[in-house]
């Protein structure tokens, strides 16, 4: 399929107002939420969520990334996938099913028993709408899953604000996941009506396995990863940390992986098509390398920059001991894009054999400083994240322009500038606020103005004509 400029362009649009909407949508909700809720029951269902998340990324089984990188794909393909998931996801609730005493023991934490087995319905729901997702991504059809995912985000919204404000606790969260993936996949079986052939092939299961193999093996390692610290967290240090840790990376590292996601559910189909053009791939790397850079430097250097008054006013003083680790985690994920596009690449020229080596490498890496912090609190875990990110963001980049036989520091003399920039001005503007006794309402308006203008003055100075120049050079490609 060969896509044009314009569905490039449009394409960005509905996946950004998709998921960028649903983000803000569920922020609103969180924000509401964490004044209902305590940080222990955001930790109960942080570990909970290790095995769910690790559960559907295993029922997917990179599938979904082997079938848009295939260019010949056919019904039997798409079909073969849909049964293959389904199956999958049934014998992997059972196993939830089974071993569910076995985690509340584990934690001992109670009712955890119940609590596992009920969101585990969410695995199957998930697997019946893989090919709807899939074949709308193909078709860079991001409109209708916006519409489709901020109706379900908001219906699911509603059920757990109700019962939170009802004192139902965690089990709000519960019905909250649960609904959310209910309504999903009821508006995509509904608005968007592809039905599976009665067709089975082995072949086709082989085939597309081979690719999405490693990448299989790279998304468990990466989620096994992710969940190993909520994991760790909630045995070791307490329920109440591990709800701390769970809303600082919710509200750090869910903006950066959505945004990062409407970037490459659109470029991957794009770039997959011209897999074979290196400068071209190239020349759009770089240059979403520095879109990627004027977006999230400043967005979440700010956070950071008034991340006391931010806590404490958004959600009371119950949770202001996040602040450390909030400040600290907005600093590690302003690399969390580079890392991906740069992974992506590796996917897009058929590296998929290098892509599972770097995931190895680096998540052994971040073990090691898991394992070096865990017992030293909170603030030890995330400076080895911050550590284990900028590690990940030089080895990826070293390989990604090996791979389109370019320099290797391409891609970091573009990052250096904004890193350096941002890293002075969030130590001015803490320092600043920190020394002058004001209420929270005004170091959070007076940090917001400063940190805006110092990015404008930066911008102003050094990227103007970069700026003016990105609409053009979209367009352009």
């Amino acid at each position: 399929m060969e896509y044009k400029n314009k569905d490039l362009i449009r394409g960005f649009v509905w996946s950004g107002l998709d998921k960028l909407g649903v983000v803000f949508l569920q922020l609103a909700l969180e924000l509401i939420l964490a004044r209902l809720l305590l940080p222990k029951d955001y930790g109960v269902i942080g570990v909970v969520l290790v095995f769910i998340s690790l559960a559907i990324t295993f029922s997917e089984g990179g599938f979904s990334n082997a079938l848009v990188h295939k260019l010949n794909r056919t019904e039997t393909d798409f079909s073969t996938v849909f049964y293959f998931n389904m199956i999958t996801s049934f014998l992997i609730v059972i196993i939830i099913f089974l071993i569910a005493p076995t985690v509340e023991k584990f934690f001992n934490i109670s009712g955890l028993t119940l609590v596992l087995r009920v969101i585990s319905i969410s695995i199957i729901l998930n697997s019946v709408v893989l090919i709807h997702k899939v074949k709308l991504s193909i078709a860079m059809d991001f409109k209708s899953q916006a519409k489709y995912s901020l109706a379900a985000v908001f219906l699911s919204g509603i059920i757990g604000v109700y019962l939170a404000y009802h004192q139902y606790g965690v089990w709000a969260l519960v019905f909250q996941n649960v609904a959310m993936a209910f309504f999903n996949a009821v508006f995509l079986w509904i608005g968007f009506r592809w039905f599976p052939k009665l067709e089975f092939s082995v072949e086709s299961l082989k085939s597309l396995f081979s690719f999405g193999s490693k990448i299989l093996a790279s998304s468990l390692l990466q989620a096994a990863y992710f969940n190993s610290y909520p994991f760790l967290i909630g045995r070791v240090l307490s329920t109440r940390d591990l709800g701390l840790y769970a809303k600082s990376n919710q509200f750090t590292l869910m903006p950066s992986s959505v945004l990062t996601t409407v970037l490459q559910r659109v470029l991957f189909p794009y770039f997959s098509s011209h897999q074979s053009d290196d400068e071209r791939i190239f020349g759009l790397n770089q240059l979403y390398t520095k879109l990627s850079c004027l977006i999230f430097f400043p967005l979440f250097f700010v956070m950071a920059m008034v991340a006391q008054p931010l806590i404490i006013i958004l959600f009371s003083e119950k949770w202001q001991d996040m602040t450390g680790i909030f400040v600290i985690f907005c600093v590690a994920y302003t690399f969390y894009p580079l890392i991906v596009n740069n992974m992506m690449m590796f996917q897009v020229k058929n590296k998929t054999s290098l892509f599972l080596k770097i995931e190895i490498l680096t998540k052994i890496i971040g073990s090691v400083f898991l394992l070096a912090t865990i017992n030293r609190g909170l603030i030890a875990i995330a400076y080895g994240i911050l550590a284990q990110q900028i590690i990940q963001f030089i080895i990826t980049s070293f390989f990604v322009q090996s791979v389109l036989n370019k320099n290797w520091l391409e891609q970091i003399k573009i990052i250096l500038p904004f890193f350096f920039f941002s890293i002075g001005l969030l130590f001015l503007i803490r320092i600043g606020l920190d020394a002058i006794p004001l209420s929270l309402i005004w170091k959070l308006v007076l940090g917001l103005f400063f940190a805006v203008v110092g990015y404008m003055v930066f911008y102003f100075i050094f990227y103007r004509k970069d700026i003016m120049l990105i609409p053009k050079m979209i367009r352009g490609n």
